[in-house]
């Protein structure tokens, strides 16, 4: 949503939602910073706009103090790594359907809207039942991992839909191996950059997580390499006789 506040008694935008998120906190804006946009009445306090209002759900103890809630640290590298744990996963179980139904869903040849659509629909209803129902994914469980609100509590199904869908659509480029690349190299910089994913920061999301044991990062890489080890058995032979031509045909045939 594009906003428009009165700073230090000037007008100042545009800005997106997500961006006046952050200002909000670095403490650049508060609860009664006058608030428009496009359709508004008039000008409205910060707190009573619904997109900023989860910024400034608060506690009050009993000296009246009163203390903002703030989103987790982003946390770059277990984000990546529980996203590539995902992505191999939801992957293999689509490779393994295709088989079982004789269709080739990984052919460019014959690719289009609609296989594309096939492909990433189901992924978004599966991870969004998961991050719905229990708050986490395989990777983001694996590495200690929560979905939640500002706020601390689960999103609804409705949340971790909308929130599945930007991920696989802005930040994985529907599985099209360029757009996941460009994804994935912009959400890293944007996280880095804003101090949290697109989607989290426009919708009040957060990812929280545990400090990572080295238990937690042995299993990390011991289930990553029997993901990958069992998508390259079938093609062992051909790739152990650097056969490239069988190789091919063996995977359009799948």
């Amino acid at each position: 949503m594009i906003l428009w506040i009165i700073q230090d008694g000037k007008k100042t935008g545009p800005l997106e939602d997500y961006e006046i998120r952050e200002m909000i906190r670095e403490g650049k804006v508060n609860r009664d910073t006058r608030v428009w946009h496009e359709g508004a009445d008039g000008w409205l306090s910060a707190c009573d706009l619904g997109v900023l209002a989860s910024e400034f759900k608060v506690v009050e103890r009993d000296d009246q103090e009163v203390i903002q809630i703030r989103p987790a640290p982003f946390r770059a590298w277990p984000r990546l790594g529980s996203r590539v744990i995902d992505y191999l996963i939801y992957r293999s179980i689509l490779h393994f359907f295709s088989i079982a139904c004789g269709v080739n869903l990984w052919d460019p040849v014959n690719s289009s809207g609609w296989v594309v659509i096939g492909i990433v629909l189901p992924v978004i209803l599966m991870e969004a039942a998961m991050v719905g129902s229990l708050g986490f994914t395989p990777g983001k469980w694996l590495l200690g991992l929560r979905v939640e609100t500002l706020g601390g509590q689960r999103l609804s199904t409705a949340q971790a839909f909308v929130r599945s869908m930007r991920v696989w659509v802005l930040g994985m480029g529907m599985f099209l191996p360029l757009m996941m690349v460009m994804g994935l190299c912009m959400s890293l910089w944007f996280g880095k950059k804003k101090g949290g994913m697109l989607w989290d920061l426009q919708s009040g999301f957060q990812v929280k997580g545990e400090q990572l044991t080295p238990k937690r990062i042995t299993w990390f890489w011991v289930i990553l390499v029997v993901i990958i080890s069992i998508n390259v058995l079938p093609y062992l032979s051909e790739i152990l006789a650097g056969d490239e031509q069988a190789l091919q045909e063996k995977l359009l045939r799948k």
